[in-house]
């Protein structure tokens, strides 16, 4: 762990130090090294919480949206799944971590331990149980942050979800304005779709499409219309009063094979006289004949019914269609004038309506609070770690806490 925040000194004072030795300065006083220090492990604090939060938070977003834009992953559930599966690899990132930071840190110290204080036992032995104190404190600590963040996400998450029912409760058509964050440019953008959205073109699409979603409930109307006009119906039905009387037939003839089939059974095997079984055995016959013989007889019915609609279709053929098409225009333009009548005078007030950018604002202000669990979550893994990296500067031993945060 110390080897990981002097790396990051290294890193961040390397430029300062490098212009020093390029200028002759008089030697800098304890207060001010001390001075000079904490500002630095403050500043460091400060960085570590931004790329932690960045790592947890905008980077996870940010991720995704790019597989959203990519077309790696689809729609609302596709992002929000691939969030929570990215959320869940940082955890396990985590775990492994705190892991790795016992494995190295805690062997440098005791090693440090044990170089320092090679001739005096008992500081060695002193100083070697504060090191297994400090990481047995920080293996508890580590992974209880592991827990945090887990429950971190969830609140993210949960958060995302009332903040898409605030978006989608007060601006659902616009999802283009919940991008922008101040109220006044919200407004602007509802304004500059609603401008789109209202010229005669795009009012004459909206009732085309209106009207496509209609067509399936007038079509029936139409084409029963259509056929009466055309003769189709009649043609129909008289060709129905012969199929029915065929279909009777049918029923009559194999009503007759089964009731002869029945004789013969219960005749050759003298039912009437021999024991029960031979009776409910010629009744089962009878029965499967039946049921056999009225399949044949719908299905027969049925190809004999679609025959003669299809010929009587075919017989009105120009003339019926020549009807429908007819029929269907008249009404697609009565419909679509109508609908442009009435949306023209009120679609832009109407569309600005469906996007109360005022109460969605407040839906969101409901939501925020002056909590960040992510920025507290950094701040406070923070203080772990630097805590745990802590040492005595007189003896250079880390220093025991009770806890650790």
């Amino acid at each position: 762990m110390q080897k990981a925040i002097v790396l990051i000194l290294a890193i961040v004072v390397a430029p300062a130090a490098g212009a020093s030795l390029r200028r002759r300065e008089d030697p800098a006083k304890p207060a001010d090294i001390k001075d000079k220090w904490e500002k630095m492990d403050g500043f460091l604090g400060v960085m570590f919480t931004m790329a932690c939060k960045w790592k947890n938070g905008k980077d996870v977003a940010g991720l995704a949206s790019e597989k959203l834009k990519d077309g790696e992953v689809e729609g609302a559930d596709g992002y929000n799944a691939f969030v929570k599966k990215t959320q869940a690899g940082n955890v396990e990132g985590l775990k492994k971590s705190c892991g790795l930071v016992i494995a190295e840190s805690k062997k440098k110290c005791r090693d440090g331990c044990a170089t320092k204080w090679n001739a005096m036992a008992t500081k060695r032995d002193s100083c070697d149980e504060k090191c297994v104190s400090v990481y047995a404190n920080f293996d508890r600590s580590c992974k209880s942050k592991v827990d945090n963040l887990e429950k971190v996400f969830a609140q993210k998450r949960a958060m995302a979800g009332a903040q898409k029912q605030c978006y989608e409760g007060h601006c659902k058509e616009f999802p283009m304005v919940w991008m922008k964050t101040k109220e006044s440019e919200q407004k602007a953008e509802v304004k500059t779709q609603c401008d789109k959205r209202c010229t005669d073109k795009n009012i004459k699409v909206g009732c085309e499409t209106k009207w496509a979603a209609e067509i399936d409930f007038v079509s029936a109307e139409v084409n029963s219309d259509c056929a009466e006009k055309s003769g189709v119906s009649k043609c129909i039905k008289g060709k129905k009063d012969s199929v029915s009387a065929d279909y009777d037939k049918c029923k009559s003839k194999a009503k007759g094979v089964c009731d002869k089939a029945y004789t013969e059974c219960t005749t050759k095997s003298n039912a009437d006289k021999n024991f029960k079984d031979a009776k409910a055995f010629c009744d089962d016959r009878k029965n499967v004949c039946a049921k056999q013989a009225d399949e044949n007889c719908l299905n027969e019915n049925r190809a004999n019914i679609n025959k003669a609609e299809a010929e009587c279709n075919k017989k009105a053929g120009k003339e019926l269609t020549k009807c429908q098409d007819e029929g269907l225009d008249k009404l697609k333009k009565s419909s679509e004038s109508k609908c442009i009548e009435k949306r023209k005078p009120t679609c832009k007030k109407d569309c600005k309506e469906s996007c109360e950018v005022g109460k969605m604002k407040e839906c969101l202000l409901k939501l925020e609070s002056e909590d960040d669990p992510g920025k507290m979550f950094c701040e406070d893994f923070w203080t772990l770690l630097h805590n745990a990296a802590e040492t005595d500067p007189v003896t250079g031993d880390p220093i025991t806490l009770l806890s650790l945060p």
